[in-house]
This record gives structure tokens, sequence and C-alpha cells, in this order.
């Protein structure tokens, strides 16, 4: 089933995983500081691993209000929410660098819904989203421990090293274009 096509004024639309479920997202603005702050909450310590790559138990709200208050120019943040409703299922943050040639992205997906094709069609629409951009190189770190993650980015075109200085980490890279 295909997505219904995002604006690309501001990249917000629906969007529809393979596994059929229904979702909306939007870029972040300052407002959703509080269901940021929520959806980490509800995040296992594991995924919050995962996402911030150091043991955290709760992120902070210096981190939550940095997260919800990008520039939109090299910085966005996509929020996922099931669709008609403000619940907070994931988000896929973009940074890149001041040329805008290589962008960094890092992506969460509630605990209780991975595995579901959310992830993959959040990755999807970030992917589409840096290539509209200019972006060249679409790049993530990952603990090795996090296979699905890796395997997905591995399906969607990404390539996988070790870096150097960490085994505890991967380096995953995909060229758009």
């Amino acid at each position: 089933m295909e997505a219904e096509p995002a604006t690309r004024a501001d990249w917000s639309g629906a969007l529809v995983a393979k596994t059929g479920i229904r979702f909306f997202v939007r870029p972040a603005e300052p407002e959703d500081v509080a269901a940021l702050g929520d959806f980490y909450a509800r995040l296992s310590l594991e995924d919050l691993r995962y996402r911030f790559l150091t043991a955290v138990r709760e992120v902070g709200q210096a981190r939550l209000i940095e997260m919800a208050t990008v520039d939109h120019d090299r910085t966005e943040n996509f929020l996922a929410f099931w669709a008609d409703s403000d619940i907070l299922v994931g988000s896929a943050m973009l940074v890149a660098d001041e040329a805008r040639e290589r962008a960094e992205v890092a992506i969460a997906v509630r605990s209780d819904l991975k595995r579901r094709g959310i992830g993959a069609r959040l990755l999807m629409h970030v992917a589409d989203y840096a290539e509209a951009r200019g972006i060249r190189i679409l790049e993530s770190i990952s603990s090795a421990d996090n296979w699905a993650l890796i395997e997905l980015e591995r399906r969607l075109g990404f390539t996988c090293r070790p870096l150097p200085d960490d085994a505890s980490l991967v380096f995953l890279q995909r060229r758009l274009g």
C-alpha cells in the first residue's frame, strides 16, 4: 500500500508502513517538548541506549528542548504520530554538515511498536527528504548489538563497517541520488 504524498513544503504527511500501520509525520516544533518527553520515558532502557549510544535512564529537559527546537535547515527532527492522534510513536533526527553534503540520522520507535515497519518507513521518508535537500550521503552510528537496526539499514541500501576506535559501534552509510 502506498502512502499519501507528504507535502514538499514542510515534509508533513500521512505515511503507511508495510504492515499497514498508518501514521502522520511532521517536523518537530517547540510545542513538542512534552510529547518527546513522554515518548522517551516509554522507551526501554535498551532502546534509549541504542538511540543515544550511552546508558541513560531518562532524557533531560535540555535535550528534549534541543530536539524540539531544531533549525529546519541543517537539523530536522521528524516526529511520527498515530494517525488522527497526538500519540508520538517515532522520531527521526537528521543533522547535516555545514556543506549539506552528508547527514547523520538517528531513529527511535516506541519499544512496543518495533518491527512493524514504522522505523523503515520513517527512515525512507528521511532519506527522501535528505536527497531532495541535496544531501549526498546519509550516515548513522549504531550499537553493534542493535542487529534489527543494522539489518533494516542494510535492506535500505546502507553499507556497514565497524568503527576502528570502538568495537561496540558500527558505521552505516548510504549514498543518495
